[in-house]
């Protein structure tokens, strides 16, 4: 819908707090009440947009665990972010924005960032169930380390001015795989 893609772009270039329907109208073209008529208030275009982006990051999740390991299964999710990315790199940098927005504004939904949380809770989970990390790993802390990672991944890509998206996802799957600390650096 033409209404939920100008409201993309709007947020994506001055945020929620500036998103006006009069904006909205002004560069879509439409009435005011043409766009009342599909959606009352801002908040209800702001869900409508968080609910497009978390049907794209369930897709991302669902290939994600069609993976066994875990480590690949980080990678599966990066890869399948970076594919969404290439097809709808506007609606992708709202999901960063919708981040960023539920951050500043608790009001807003954040269950894109949840449900890829809960993805990586399991993850780890499933790491040190299987010896991937040690049994003495806190999950948490590693958990939330990778959902910062594929955040800033996603904060790269938005405003990084890549043109190819699985370069960034690429190096970071490296980085996972080859373990973020050398053997040297470890014992110290």
């Amino acid at each position: 819908m033409h209404i939920l893609r100008v409201g993309c772009e709007l947020i994506n270039e001055r945020g929620f707090a500036a998103l006006t329907f009069q904006g909205v109208a002004k560069r879509s073209g439409l009435s005011r009440p043409t766009l009342n008529y599909y959606f009352a208030t801002r908040d209800e275009l702001f869900h409508a947009l968080v609910h497009e982006g978390n049907a794209i990051v369930q897709e991302c999740i669902a290939a994600a665990k069609q993976q066994e390991d875990p480590l690949e299964r980080v990678c599966a999710l990066l890869d399948a972010m970076a594919d969404a990315w290439s097809a709808d790199p506007c609606l992708c940098q709202f999901l960063v924005n919708a981040r960023l927005e539920a951050g500043r504004n608790p009001a807003l939904p954040n269950g894109i960032a949840t449900a890829i949380r809960d993805f990586l809770d399991d993850v780890v989970g499933d790491a040190i169930a299987g010896g991937a990390l040690s049994a003495h790993t806190d999950p948490a802390p590693v958990a939330q380390l990778l959902h910062a990672m594929v955040w800033g991944v996603g904060l790269c890509l938005g405003y990084g001015g890549t043109s190819d998206p699985k370069l960034i996802t690429k190096q970071l799957e490296s980085a996972i795989a080859g373990g973020l600390l050398t053997e040297s650096r470890q014992a110290s």
